[in-house]
């Protein structure tokens, strides 16, 4: 929009319009203004994650850097021309909290999750090395994310217990993926039936979606632009939740995941 702005405000002023042959000025104009406002944007980020403490512990999510997340996260869909197909949103209420999961398979998961589902606040627990990214990491430590450690058990058992008083105190829905790490091979991999124990303890249905072909985003870039899609395959409703254990919901998850996934 900055840049769109911009484009019109030098073509007006500049009275190109009087002749008729600069009608192209804005439409070059357009994506030149736009790359220069984005590297401004992330000089910003980078300027304000020098003053965000990654060891301050985030009791519940901030709105105020929750946004820079989303924003940055619609952008980076933008600058890869990726065009995400949603399928089921429809089974989805926005007033409800819940525990969303999917298949794993690249880094942008989180990413057009986050973007494309509606949740808003929608939480993703992360592995504790991406904390150490820069920018990424202070950002998304203080708009909320949770950090798991796989080595430590304690960690997990945190987790949960993070991951539950956000969704009983109605400040978010929680994404996780049971998978544990990302697909390289884009097979499904075993469910941890313990991302399940956010669900069971907070009491609340589970989103669970297929995700198909984000792992083409970064080998397309920046040549070609990446068609994805996102299907809410089905939710586990909260009576479900409350009466089967932990490893049965990673059973119905992963089939749903697993039945999907042999029809695309």
């Amino acid at each position: 929009m900055l840049s769109i702005g911009c484009s019109g405000i030098i073509y007006y002023f500049t009275h190109l319009y009087e002749q008729w042959y600069f009608f192209f000025v804005p439409i070059l104009l357009i994506p030149i203004l736009y790359v220069g406002i984005f590297i401004v944007y992330v000089l910003f980020l980078y300027l304000a994650s020098l003053f965000l403490n990654t060891k301050k512990e985030v009791k519940q999510p901030k709105r105020f850097w929750n946004f820079f997340v989303q924003q940055t996260c619609f952008q980076l869909l933008l600058l890869t021309r990726t065009r995400v197909k949603v399928e089921g949103k429809e089974k989805i209420d926005p007033t409800q909290r819940y525990l969303v999961v999917s298949n794993h398979i690249s880094m942008f998961d989180p990413i057009i999750i986050m973007q494309k589902l509606g949740l808003h606040p929608l939480i993703a627990v992360s592995k504790k090395e991406n904390l150490k990214f820069p920018i990424c990491g202070p950002f998304i430590h203080h708009a909320g994310f949770i950090f798991l450690d796989r080595e430590d058990t304690h960690s997990a058992i945190d987790m949960v217990r993070k991951s539950t008083d956000y969704i009983n105190q109605d400040l978010a829905s929680i994404y996780i993926c049971p998978e544990g790490t990302r697909s390289k091979t884009q097979e499904l991999l075993p469910f941890h039936p313990g991302s399940f124990k956010i669900a069971t303890r907070a009491e609340v249905p589970i989103i669970v979606c297929h995700i198909d072909k984000t792992h083409l985003i970064a080998k397309h870039f920046p040549f070609r632009g990446t068609k994805v899609k996102i299907k809410i395959v089905n939710i586990i409703s909260k009576e479900d939740v409350i009466s089967k254990k932990t490893t049965e919901l990673a059973d119905i998850a992963y089939e749903f995941i697993k039945k999907e996934k042999e029809n695309c």
